[in-house]
């Protein structure tokens, strides 16, 4: 059902473009609602949070988003990213905790959080750090929301998990 909430607010968001706002609101025992607004969310960035410059791939282009839903108290694998992506918190909190120190070539040494960021629903995006290892987070208790679209290569993946 959450799945399915997430999908229609951005549905509504591309439909209902020539409007200054909408409100999308699913009936549940809570009350909840999602305000969106015409507007930038992400203006010029050429590097990522950690300081990283922007660069493009050198194979074939290929652009990919995806959505992903996770409930409170999930937790990704180690993982690391050989592309960026932009990255747009929609609902909740996503912490992501980057191993700055170990190389993206040791895959079985044991890692280490060097430090953490977390971005919020409404925020700014932003890029996804590549070629870090990391493990993110839902540490709130609601459902965190978030896409991210990215800037990779044709048949190749867009994550490699420890």
């Amino acid at each position: 059902m959450k799945k399915n909430k997430a999908l229609l607010i951005i549905l509504l968001t591309l439909i209902v473009g020539c409007n200054n706002s909408i409100t999308v609101e699913e009936p549940t025992n809570e009350s909840s609602s999602m305000n969106l607004e015409n507007g930038v969310i992400m203006k010029e960035v050429s590097s990522d949070p950690l300081g990283n410059e922007l660069n493009y791939p050198t194979g074939d282009p290929a652009v990919s988003s995806q959505i992903n839903v996770w409930k409170p108290g999930f937790n990704s694998p180690w993982h690391y990213h050989p592309y960026t992506g932009v990255a747009y918190v929609i609902q909740g909190e996503l912490t992501v905790n980057y191993d700055t120190e170990t190389s993206i070539d040791d895959k079985n040494s044991e890692k280490n959080i060097i430090t953490t960021q977390t971005y919020k629903a409404g925020e700014e995006a932003f890029l996804g750090v590549r070629d870090t290892w990391h493990l993110s987070q839902n540490l709130g208790d609601e459902d965190l929301i978030f896409i991210v679209t990215w800037i990779g290569e044709k048949d190749s993946p867009v994550a490699v998990i420890e």
